[in-house]
């Protein structure tokens, strides 16, 4: 497989002319595509085939798209999913990256822009950055998304990786919220969101013994968050 691109990926859109459209896009990426036009089909073909990239629009025939999502990551689907959906207002991508979601695009959108974050999603499943300064424990496996933790190895989403190898690369330095929400989740303008609080307590429930009083990944009151190995 070409080092950053999907192997698989799977289309849940109901316009047809879309549809047809996004066909000959991912053709032109050299992706093979499954294709679906309700949520039922689409659980369907994953019974079947797994794709490690999901394109999956919101409102369609027989449900929101978000709930598949959410069920997608309660079963550890790790694979990267794109929303692209007509429904773009700031609260509605804030709750599509809380839901699961790698990424949120808008209707309508440019070609070049969504080529651009199918790309920048597909890197993210295998770059990681200075490894020679991981702690021995908290070893990467960025093929897989997998960090040696106290607890065994531990398979994570893009972008709970994401956010991990960020910390961990910055072990007892403090993060801003506003650097980890430019840094991980590419925002320019930065909303008012939990989502960092979000995701690290899905880390802290991967790795701490007792999330509820965390050790390895930390909040520092009025400054940020830190990662101590």
């Amino acid at each position: 497989m070409n080092n950053d691109i999907f192997s698989l990926a799977l289309l849940v859109e109901d316009e047809l002319h879309l549809i047809s459209t996004l066909k000959i896009a991912f053709q032109k990426l050299k992706i093979p595509l499954l294709c679906a036009t309700t949520l039922k089909e689409a659980s369907q073909l994953m019974s079947e085939q797994t794709p490690e990239f999901i394109l999956l629009d919101r409102s369609l025939p027989d449900g929101d798209g978000l709930n598949f999502c959410t069920n997608l990551r309660q079963k550890n689907f790790q694979g990267s999913i794109l929303i692209l959906t007509a429904s773009g207002e700031i609260g509605d991508r804030v709750l599509g990256l809380n839901l699961g979601a790698d990424d949120y695009l808008p209707k309508p959108f440019s070609w070049d822009e969504l080529e651009a974050r199918i790309r920048a999603l597909a890197r993210r499943k295998i770059k990681f950055l200075h490894p020679n300064l991981i702690p021995p424990l908290w070893k990467l496996d960025a093929d897989q998304l997998k960090i040696l933790g106290p607890k065994g190895w531990v398979q994570l989403t893009p972008l709970e990786y994401k956010l991990a190898v960020r910390m961990i690369q910055a072990q007892n330095v403090i993060i801003s919220r506003d650097e980890l929400l430019k840094e991980v989740w590419g925002f320019t303008l930065l909303p008012k969101t939990r989502t960092v609080d979000h995701f690290l307590g899905r880390l802290r429930k991967h790795f701490e013994e007792d999330s509820d009083h965390p050790t390895h990944f930390l909040t520092i009151r009025g400054a940020g968050y830190k990662f101590h190995p």
